[in-house]
């Protein structure tokens, strides 16, 4: 090996650098290598150390998801893909200081004004992903440790969901031949925020998707699917027990068409049993990938 080259011929970071690129304290980088076994990927015999691309890019990622609350013991064994999303979380909500503040002050007319700045600036996904989730999840978890009051958090939701269905107007009516869903909550789920998301992203891959509102009923949401020929029924879930959604789930399962898909989402149901002609997505991204695998399986017109 030459100087600090890896053997593939890339170039190693000395520790200078390292702390520069990451904003890690040499002294940190130290403690991390003796508690958790994050070593360099070559030391001297005179003790110099260097690191390589990818080490360097999670450590980077270590202290944006320490700095942004997270125990360093617990990040160290998650993987690359996962500490990346938390730092784009983290990075997301940084972002949000000036509509927070809006929430917390219940000032609605500034918040929906800052709102409506990035909607109009930003596609109806990066809206969803960069401005509207973050700021619910992040109000959440104010509201639940006492800092934004139920009234606040009650506001901040209306007004994302006010934002969301104006989005539906920029897009023009599906067409004719377009795949169908239907979107909703079951039954004592009132928060619908997710089912309204993934009605407004489906549209704007062409499908004809209707969003079917909050607490509907499993025969409800049966009649729905067959009155508008759908291919899928979608459903949020937040707060429902997970026996009690399984068994939502098994009688939709058994009363829709063999031929009609149920995809499903929301932390509710990642703990529901899985089962046949159900999916559960665990995040936006495998739903919109899911969108797209169905689009690029149907017949392509002549």
């Amino acid at each position: 090996m030459r100087g600090n080259e890896s053997t593939e011929g890339t170039r190693l970071k000395g520790l200078s650098e390292v702390v520069a690129a990451t904003g890690l304290s040499k002294l940190v980088l130290h403690a991390w290598e003796r508690r958790y076994g994050i070593v360099p990927v070559e030391r001297t015999a005179t003790g110099r150390r260097f690191y390589d691309s990818q080490q360097v890019e999670r450590l980077r990622l270590l202290k944006i998801c320490s700095d942004g609350g997270h125990r360093i013991g617990t990040l160290v064994s998650l993987p690359d893909s996962s500490l990346q999303r938390m730092a784009d979380d983290f990075a997301a909500t940084r972002a949000l200081d000036d509509i927070l503040a809006a929430v917390e002050t219940l000032d609605g007319d500034q918040l929906h004004a800052l709102l409506k700045a990035r909607a109009d600036t930003e596609t109806p996904e990066a809206f969803v992903q960069k401005t509207a989730l973050p700021l619910l999840r992040e109000v959440g978890l104010r509201w639940a440790n006492g800092t934004v009051t139920i009234a606040a958090e009650h506001m901040a939701t209306a007004q994302v969901k006010r934002i969301l269905g104006g989005l539906f107007d920029r897009y023009p009516p599906p067409a004719s031949s377009a795949p169908r869903l239907v979107a909703t909550t079951p039954e004592r789920e009132e928060h619908d925020v997710g089912a309204l998301i993934v009605t407004l992203l489906a549209r704007v891959r062409g499908w004809n998707a209707l969003f079917l509102g909050a607490n509907l009923p499993a025969e409800e949401i049966v009649g729905a699917a067959h009155r508008r020929g759908v291919s899928h029924v979608c459903l949020s879930g937040l707060t429902g027990r997970p026996s009690s959604l399984e068994r939502q789930l098994r009688t939709l399962r058994s009363a829709l068409s063999p031929a009609i898909e149920i995809w499903v989402g929301g932390r509710a149901y990642a703990a529901v049993p899985t089962m046949a002609g159900v999916t559960y997505f665990d995040t936006l991204d495998a739903f919109l990938e899911a969108l797209q695998d169905h689009n690029d399986r149907l017949p392509v017109a002549v």
